[in-house]
């Protein structure tokens, strides 16, 4: 009698080779919002004073360690995370440092639930270039920065 298709352990060699095909390619996507959008939106926040996204998007407790003398220095004794927005929106004087700058964003470098994104502020006067890393974590369903300085 002669064979029609495949034989059974064909078959089973062919369904397992397509279901490792399916668990590589489904580890290879990652669903996750991608960790620049997250800094860009930073910029974009404090440009419009947006401090619930800041709230929600910067673990301010965290990243105000990773400041050291470029938290203002109006914001001693005061509760560090409140001293931080207050720095980054209205008239704050990071908001105003940083914006002044070209801003540039650069790759990014994703290790497991944590993200280093490049940023580079860029002096609009004398072409000075101040090159720095900040440090994400996924929390949840987005990314959430907690170092402004690794670097």
């Amino acid at each position: 009698m002669p064979h029609r298709g495949l034989s059974l352990g064909s078959r089973a060699t062919l369904v397992t080779l397509a279901l490792a095909g399916l668990v590589i390619s489904g580890c290879a996507s990652d669903s996750r919002p991608d960790p620049k959008e997250t800094v860009k939106g930073l910029f974009a926040a404090m440009r419009a004073s947006d401090s619930l996204y800041l709230e929600r998007h910067v673990d301010l407790a965290a990243a105000v360690a990773t400041l050291g003398e470029d938290l203002p220095a109006e914001s001693a004794g005061a509760d560090p995370g409140a001293a931080l927005l207050a720095a980054l929106t209205g008239e704050g004087t990071l908001r105003k440092r940083w914006l002044e700058n070209q801003i540039v964003v650069g790759g990014a470098t994703l290790v497991a639930d944590t993200a280093w994104v490049e940023v580079s502020f860029i002096d609009r006067l004398t072409r000075v270039q101040y090159y720095n890393k900040m440090r994400l974590d996924f929390r949840g369903d987005h990314w959430v920065i907690n170092a402004f300085r690794t670097m």
